[in-house]
């Protein structure tokens, strides 16, 4: 999904066909981690890959194979946010907590979280913050199985068993302290996401399993 959305994005930017390299800097992967990628997706109808002339490297003239957004994808990614303009903005002020987390104070950051959730409405940002809250959790207590946490959840076949193996593997982690009053809050905060996740649409699921993977990505 990250992909996806990141491909639509500079996509929507140009309105050309967008060369795997720029979706490989634009997420920090390789360039061919990219291409296999966007060939995934262009299986399963999400993108169509064409030649153009390349404009891309340092040899103008030579064509290249490039992507660009079907209606699939359109469809998709304008159902999951069309409700949601503030989604961009929510998204990448929670991922940037990750970006250098091991040198900052989780409990802090859960402290903060918490404080903001309470004033959040809409269901879908409460998830993402509920999301950002059971990561910095993880780093409070040093699990030892986090960095496999991205390949256990790969064996959830659906979004929304993703999203529930995600909360229950980390509820597992806090039964030894329910005393905690911030872990109650927290105990709270995932029944409540644990409720909106099986209620929201299939493209809201999406759309925060994709947080999940990229949120668990810059945070390791």
């Amino acid at each position: 999904m990250e992909f996806l959305q990141k491909i639509v994005s500079l996509f929507h930017q140009t309105g050309l066909p967008v060369h795997y390299a720029e979706v490989a800097q634009a997420l920090g992967v390789s360039k061919w981690t990219a291409y296999d990628i966007l060939k995934e997706l262009e299986k399963q109808d999400y993108l169509h890959s064409e030649y153009v002339l390349n404009r891309f490297e340092k040899t103008p003239g030579r064509s290249v194979v490039a992507f660009r957004p079907t209606e699939k994808a359109l469809k998709l990614l304008s159902q999951a946010g069309e409700h949601l303009p503030e989604w961009p903005a929510v998204r990448e002020r929670l991922l940037n907590l990750f970006d250098n987390i091991k040198n900052l104070n989780p409990r802090k950051i859960k402290e903060e979280l918490l404080e903001e959730m309470s004033q959040v409405e809409l269901p879908v940002v409460f998830a993402a913050y509920t999301i950002a809250l059971l990561i910095a959790h993880i780093h409070e207590i040093n699990l030892h199985g986090a960095p496999t946490l991205p390949q256990l959840l790969q064996f959830a076949p659906k979004p929304e068993l993703v999203l529930s193996l995600f909360a229950g593997s980390v509820v597992g982690t806090m039964v030894k302290n329910v005393k905690d009053s911030l872990n109650n809050k927290i105990f709270s905060c995932i029944h409540r996401f644990l409720e909106y996740i099986s209620e929201c649409s299939a493209p809201e699921r999406k759309l925060l399993a994709g947080f999940l993977n990229e949120a668990l990505r810059r945070s390791m």
